[in-house]
């Protein structure tokens, strides 16, 4: 059985709406109208129950908004392993960018911040929790960037300034000193 709830209208509203009695002397007192709704495929404990299967199975929904709550949900629930990665994406997000003819496109509206935090978090901690320029400069110059809908790749390092790439090593090299 489907669960229904129940909806009265308003007292104005059922007054408005009421047929006249045939009796002056007495007020007019409306009927109050029931209706009943059977709840929707996108009730909120429907939506809950399908972000949280979601967020179990590790999936991108393809909102921004709801992949950082799961994010973030994954990460107060014990999800631990990223420490410290959510600074230095906030960071890399901020400050760094890709300059294309003169626009700066930041990181963090590109959507590369989290993943190139990632990848950086990996890689130093692969070379021992130290900072290694050569090996995080082959992350930026192994970062594949689609342009033109596709049609072509750049790397991340082409498409920065050599002042943005030295911000990037020295952001980089702070996050390993804190380890």
């Amino acid at each position: 059985p489907r669960a229904m709830f129940t909806l009265t209208a308003s007292a104005a509203h059922a007054r408005a709406h009421a047929v006249p009695s045939a009796s002056t002397s007495s007020p007019i007192r409306a009927p109050t109208r029931v209706v009943r709704v059977a709840p929707s495929a996108r009730s909120p404990s429907t939506r809950h129950a399908r972000s949280s299967l979601v967020a179990k199975m590790g999936m991108d929904t393809g909102n921004p908004f709801v992949d950082g709550w799961l994010d973030l949900t994954d990460t107060v629930s014990g999800g631990g392993k990223d420490l410290g990665v959510s600074e230095l994406a906030e960071k890399l997000g901020k400050d760094i960018y890709m300059d294309i003819n003169g626009w700066h496109l930041f990181l963090r509206d590109a959507k590369y911040h989290v993943p190139l935090a990632r990848i950086v978090q990996s890689t130093i901690a692969n070379d021992g929790n130290r900072f290694e320029e050569p090996s995080i400069e082959n992350i930026l110059k192994n970062c594949p960037v689609k342009i033109g809908g596709g049609k072509s790749k750049v790397t991340l390092y082409d498409l920065m300034p050599n002042i943005v790439v030295q911000d990037f090593m020295k952001i980089c090299e702070r996050y390993a000193d804190d380890l």
